[in-house]
């Protein structure tokens, strides 16, 4: 399975900014729950895979320290106007390394099942693990096959709004456990249309992987958890499509 390349998510960011902001403000109260007094008032955050900045933003106003953390370019011209307080840096989340140590890391939005391999995914974990603070954190939700055979299979919408519009179709191929985004946008300038595809993969691990990949960096204490606005907080079980997990450092 090919990784996405940081031009797939700078080709999409100006569409990513105006249509999906929203799942950072639903899911900041829930992080904050999870990781309770392990975050201290004004800690250090690092919001990994931070995309057009919008928990960046939400966290600078909560009073953290935030630095953002994106491979896209594209994302992060957006993410310093959202949250022009943080900090940003570009880097690959499988391969990054910082000389500071933050109390939390939060990966929001299932920004981890666009890494392909469970080698890649480990990877991530281990630079997560290289960069917190003793007792430091790590909350990150991702999606599971429950959420790719229901929702990935046959999805399709087309929406217009002033000055462009765009259709998405969703694929999912259950034999490669791959689903991916087929996005086509047409933009406005002036009096003319601009059109732009792409394509961003994904995919999917069973919680026992996830949980054996962050062992396998150094992070040993974990929860998980489902969650919605209607049952709140409650355990994973067969019919979970995304389960948030809470891991800390030693």
């Amino acid at each position: 399975m090919t990784q996405p390349s940081h031009a797939d998510y700078d080709n999409f960011a100006w569409l990513y900014n105006q249509e999906w902001t929203y799942f950072s403000e639903h899911i900041f109260p829930l992080y904050k729950h999870l990781a309770g007094d392990c975050l201290p008032v004004g800690g250090r955050v690092l919001d990994l895979c931070c995309g057009t900045g919008q928990l960046a933003r939400i966290l600078m106003e909560n009073g953290y320290k935030v630095t953002g953390l994106d491979i896209s370019a594209g994302q992060l011209r957006y993410a310093r106007e959202n949250a022009p307080k943080a900090r940003f840096i570009k880097a690959d989340a499988r391969s990054f390394t910082l000389k500071q140590k933050f109390n939390a890391v939060f990966c929001t939005f299932d920004a981890l099942n666009h890494i392909m391999t469970i080698e890649d995914l480990t990877n991530v974990f281990k630079s997560v693990c290289a960069c917190m603070s003793e007792g430091g954190i790590f909350v990150f939700d991702m999606i599971t096959r429950k959420e790719f055979e229901t929702n990935f299979l046959g999805h399709q919408e087309i929406k217009e709004k002033p000055g462009y519009f765009y259709t998405l179709r969703i694929e999912y191929e259950p034999e490669k456990r791959l689903g991916k985004f087929n996005c086509t946008l047409f933009r406005q300038y002036g009096k003319s249309w601009r059109r732009s595809d792409t394509v961003i993969p994904e995919t999917f691990y069973t919680e026992a992987q996830v949980r054996a990949a962050l062992k396998k960096a150094g992070i040993t204490k974990i929860f998980t958890c489902a969650a919605d606005p209607q049952n709140g907080i409650y355990p994973v079980d067969k019919n979970t499509r995304r389960i948030f997990y809470f891991a800390r450092k030693a």
